[in-house]
Order: structure tokens, then C-alpha cells, then sequence
């Protein structure tokens, strides 16, 4: 029933990985129930699943975050009962008879505070680390995702093709379900679980049955010191993961020499455990070297983007399963995801796409490469998070015919495109005139296009309000 993986080893977790900012914070991790008060560090989803976890074990904690009022995380705790909340900024006091402190994703590690206190031996954990001692890993199969982009629609359509198989399954984590929230877990199949970078900061006792890399491309340089530290905190998964699945196309994964991996690829590999893509009679095959042969043609995810995720998807269902025969189908009836260069509407012939998730330079660049031949007009703009943003400058000069800019780093994205002459930039201050003037010029056959290569900070409380706002400015158009 698996993919023969025969030789396949499972690497000690700091093998082949350098030397790291992040390393930092690698530590063995004690038994959740031998800490006697722990501090949560963070107060967003994360941190209150986290809370709730430990009050269900009856394992004293403390809170903090600094930008909630203390009166706001007690409301949120429900009947979570912290001993103290704290708020405002960081202070080593804070940690005064604290024996282990746990970690949200959004919290950066470089903090010198964080730093001056792992120091002194006190150990950090997060939710994978919990998650780690709860799970039942002689019963349930573990796989984890990471990538810059695509995680989302990959996590959510192997849950779908999972059930439709007849497992139980779950998909949880950066997903929007916390990890910890999870009911039941030891009475699944199989946990796929969607990871950011900085949750694969943190060690963890936990072992992989498949752990996958989609692909590294800039993002969240405002969270670390170099690329490279992003892109191995990316890699680590592999070192705790039973059968590795690796993207060969992707400039910085096909330089890391990784042995024994499954890999898939645009082209086909003339190798064991490779998935490729064929082209025949004007339609598109997923195939690999075991005679597989997946149509794909028809499915409701556009972009070549796309059909590599959904390549992903296959490699990993074939680890567990061969027998189950309506892949096909299942690809097909999958529906379109909401802020994944979702179809808004068509409104005198001009098309609305929404891809609020969009939230860096390389899923922009995707989301507009999926609309060949078309005439763009690109709705960007938000909170860049450090990142080169000429990198667009190739991809809009080519494909897009107006920008219309909003957020906090308009004007670098601008100045990033500001030698492209044949299209008018245009910094706006909301969405609703973004919008507005862009359905002014666009005509019949075009496309609008929200791919922010930013994120939603300072305009909105996360990518699914800017994506809501979206939609129902273009729904007022009708």
C-alpha cells in the first residue's frame, strides 16, 4: 500500500542545516506536565488554544501580549483562568518563577528579552511541541506541509481527497485551525498539518510520516536576519520526516542536494518517485514513474502555480494509499478556495478575481501569470514585510495594463515599478476606490485582479477581511 521508500533516512535535526539564528531555541523538550507555570507569550489563536490546553491540564500559566489590554485577554479567555496577564512591553519580570515559556507564531524570537531569558535555561515550546506528546503516533499518520505559498490549498484539498477516500481526517495549524484545537485527534487517520516558518522554530519530539517543502521564495524579511535563515527554519521539517517531498523546480530546494526525496517537477523525471506533467490531445496529466496518470484538465484551480500544488497533493495520497480510484474525480468536484484567485463575479464582461492571500512577490507574480493573453489591472499594496519588491517589476511590465495601490507601502511599490511607462500607477486611499477606478478602465474581457504582494496590516485585521472587503465592493458594482 506505500511508496516503497526503502533506504530513506530519518536525519538528526540539526544534520546538514548550518549554523542559525533560530538554533537558539532548539531544546529538548520535558513533559508538559512536569512544568509547574508556564508563560504564554502572544494572546492571538495560537495562544488561546494553547491556554485552553493547559487549564483543560490544570497546568498554572500566565499570559501576555503587547497589544491587547489585559481587561481584553481576560474577556477572550473564557473560562481559561490565567494566574497573571500582562501586557504593554516585554519585561524580564515577567518571567519570575516562570519554568517554561510558550511561544505564538507571531512572536519574534530575535527579541533580546527572548534571548536573555532562553540564556538562563528556561525552555521554549509552541503548539507543535504540545501537539507532539498528545498525539498517537502508533495510530495516526502525521504529514506536514511548509512553503511560502500554496500551503493552504494544498493542506485543504488533501483533507478533501483524504475524506473522500474514507479517512478520518483533519487539517489544521497555520490553516486557521489551531493545531491544538483540534477534538479527538487520536481518533483520526491522519493530521495534515499546514506550517509557517516560525512555527518550525521551536523543536519539537515530533516525526513526520510525510513532511513536504512546496517552495521557498521571499517572505517575512522583517522577521529574519537573512534569506537563508528563512529558507533553513523551511528546510527543518525535513530532518524529522519519514518520507520528504520535495518541489525540484524551485531555485533554492534543487540546490540542497536532498537524498532519497520524492519529488515532482513541470517536467518529467526520468527517475524513481517523480511526478511530472504531461501534455496530450490539448489536456494536462499529472504521471509519475509507477504508470500514474491523473487528468487534471477540468479542475477549479487555475494557474500552473496550481498544478503544481495539486502534483504535491497526488505525491503525497500515493504514500498512503494506491488502491483508491476516483482521484480524478475528487480534483474535479474541489471548488475554488476563497482568497485563492477566487472568481468573484463577471460584470460587463470584466472578470473579479479575489486573491487576498496573495501576501508576498512570488504568489503576486503567480496569481497574474495564471491569466495569459489577458489585460490586468492589478489591485496591490499593504504592509511589504521587507521585502525586494522589484521583483515584480518584470512579471507587471509584461501582463499588466493598470495598478492601483493602497496601504502603507504604496509608494515603494510604485517606486519599485516606476520605469514601466505603459501603465499608470495610481495610489489610492481605500479599497473601495481601487476598485472603483480600476472597473473605470477596464473593459469588456478584462481582468480585475486583487494579488496584494503585501500583507493586510494597517488597512485590515487579516487577509480574510481585505478579501471580504473586496468582494463586497465588487458585489455593490452589479
Amino acid at each position: 500500500m506505500e511508496r516503497n521508500t526503502s533506504g530513506c533516512k530519518v536525519l538528526d535535526y540539526n544534520d546538514d542545516v548550518g549554523s542559525y539564528w533560530v538554533g537558539e531555541f532548539k531544546n529538548s523538550m520535558m513533559n508538559i506536565n512536569e512544568f509547574q507555570h508556564i508563560l504564554i507569550v502572544g494572546m492571538g489563536k495560537t495562544g488561546h488554544s494553547i491556554a485552553q490546553y493547559l487549564s483543560n491540564k490544570n497546568i498554572n500559566f500566565s499570559v501576555y501580549d503587547k497589544d491587547q489590554s489585559i481587561q481584553g485577554i481576560r474577556r477572550t479567555l473564557n473560562d481559561a483562568r490565567a494566574i497573571n496577564y500582562f501586557s504593554g512591553p516585554l519585561e524580564e519580570e515577567y518571567f519570575l518563577n516562570i519554568d517554561c515559556v510558550a511561544i505564538s507564531p507571531g512572536i519574534d524570537l530575535r527579541s533580546p528579552k527572548l534571548k536573555s531569558i532562553r540564556k538562563k535555561g528556561i525552555p521554549f515550546i509552541n503548539d507543535l511541541a504540545i501537539f507532539s506528546q498528545e498525539v498517537d503516533r502508533k495510530k495516526i499518520k502525521i504529514i506536514g506541509v511548509t512553503g511560502t505559498n500554496g500551503k493552504t490549498t494544498v493542506c485543504t484539498l488533501l483533507e478533501h481527497l483524504f475524506l473522500k477516500a474514507g479517512y478520518k481526517a483533519k487539517a489544521a495549524g497555520n490553516i486557521g485551525l489551531p493545531i491544538l484545537s483540534m477534538n479527538n485527534i487520536n481518533e483520526l487517520d491522519i493530521i495534515i498539518l499546514e506550517l509557517s516558518s516560525f512555527q518550525l522554530e521551536i523543536s519539537n519530539q515530533l516525526i513526520f510520516d510525510v513532511g513536504m517543502i512546496l517552495n521557498i521564495t521571499e517572505d517575512h524579511m522583517d522577521r529574519y536576519d537573512s534569506f537563508n535563515d528563512y529558507a533553513l527554519s523551511k528546510r527543518s521539517i525535513l530532518n524529522q520526516s519519514k518520507n520528504k517531498i520535495i518541489n525540484i523546480d524551485d531555485e533554492v530546494i534543487k540546490n540542497w542536494n536532498i537524498q532519497d526525496a520524492i519529488v515532482f517537477s513541470e517536467l518529467i523525471q526520468n527517475k524513481k518517485n517523480a511526478y511530472g506533467i504531461k501534455k496530450e490531445n490539448k489536456k494536462t496529466y499529472i504521471v509519475d514513474d509507477l504508470n500514474t496518470k491523473i487528468n487534471i484538465s477540468d479542475i477549479n484551480l487555475i494557474g500552473k502555480h496550481n498544478q503544481l500544488n495539486v502534483m504535491a497533493v497526488i505525491a503525497v495520497f500515493k504514500v498512503f494509499d494506491h488502491k483508491f480510484i476516483d482521484i480524478e474525480g475528487v480534483l474535479k468536484g474541489f471548488p475554488a478556495i476563497n482568497n485563492r484567485l477566487e472568481r468573484v463575479a463577471e460584470i460587463n464582461g470584466i472578470i473579479f478575481y479575489n486573491d487576498s492571500k496573495a501576501t508576498n512577490v512570488a504568489s503576486a507574480i503567480a496569481a497574474i501569470n495564471s491569466f495569459e493573453g489577458k489585460n490586468i489591472f492589478l489591485i496591490a499594496g499593504g504592509d511589504s514585510k521587507s521585502q525586494d519588491l522589484t521583483l515584480l517589476y518584470d512579471c507587471v511590465k509584461s501582463s499588466v495594463s493598470g495598478m492601483y495601490l493602497i496601504g502603507k507601502d504604496a509608494l515603494l511599490l510604485k517606486n519599485a515599478c516606476r520605469n514601466i511607462k505603459k501603465i499608470e500607477i495610481k495610489i489610492l486611499g481605500t479599497m473601495k476606490e481601487a476598485v472603483q477606478l480600476a472597473f473605470n478602465d477596464a473593459n469588456s474581457g478584462d481582468i480585475i485582479l486583487l494579488a496584494p504582494a503585501c500583507a493586510s496590516y494597517g488597512m485590515y485585521k487579516n487577509y480574510i477581511e481585505r478579501g471580504d472587503d473586496f468582494k463586497s465592493i465588487v458585489s455593490s458594482l452589479v
